[in-house]
Order: C-alpha cells, then structure tokens, then sequence
C-alpha cells in the first residue's frame, strides 16, 4: 500500500468486560486485524461467547480518505454494530459500538470518518 496517509494511532478500540476496560488495541502499522480467542488473532478476547475467528476490521484507503470496515466471520454468535446485527461488511465510525459475546468494543477515530459511497465499499 503505497502513498497511504500516516495512521499511527488514530483509530482504536478500547475493550470492555464486564463493565470494566480490559485492553485498549491502536489500529495502525497494517491494513487488517483480526479479533477473536485466537492465539494468531491480533485482538484477542478471552471471552467464552466469542469465536475463534470472531470478526476483522480492515482499513481501506480511496484517495485521502481512510475507512475502516468491519466484518463478521460467520460466528457462532454473531457480532453487533450499535446493537444491529452486522450483516454483511460496515463502516466503522467514531463511538461504534461493537458488541461480541460479553465483550463491548469502542471504535475511536480522531477524525471524522468520511462519507462512503457504494463505489467505496466495492474493490478497486
């Protein structure tokens, strides 16, 4: 991925269990991570209600413009965006809510997400 904008540490997740935070994950240095109770996850929740392969957050750039999506791996108990089923893949925006066994996890971004069209979602 060349040309991308710099993107150290200005997207997160601060994790919550319990109602207590439990870990807080930076989203920079790659394009892909995934969550679950995986040792090879790069987010890993120890959480008995959530899979494996739980879900992935992607970042995609299109020009200047940074999105982050996210998106379910067919998981046992399904992950909730804001308390909607995530259906098919969804743009993340700052003070999501995404919800996982009895995990919460908060999407920060220190920028407005921008706008999203179709034609951003689809790939290049």
């Amino acid at each position: 991925m060349a040309n991308l904008p710099s993107v150290d540490k200005q997207a997160w997740l601060i994790v919550c269990s319990q109602g207590r935070v439990v870990g807080k994950y930076h989203l920079a240095g790659k394009a892909l991570w995934k969550i679950g109770r995986a040792s090879n996850c790069d987010i890993i929740i120890h959480d008995p209600y959530i899979s494996r392969h739980q879900a992935t957050i992607e970042l995609r750039p299109r020009g200047n413009a940074l999105v982050y999506l996210i998106r379910d791996h067919n998981s046992r108990n399904g992950t909730l965006i804001n308390g909607t089923p995530l259906i098919k893949e969804r743009v993340l925006h700052h003070g999501d809510i995404i919800m996982m066994g009895e995990t919460d996890l908060t999407f920060c971004y220190t920028s407005p997400t921008p706008p999203v069209t179709s034609e951003v979602l689809q790939d290049s």
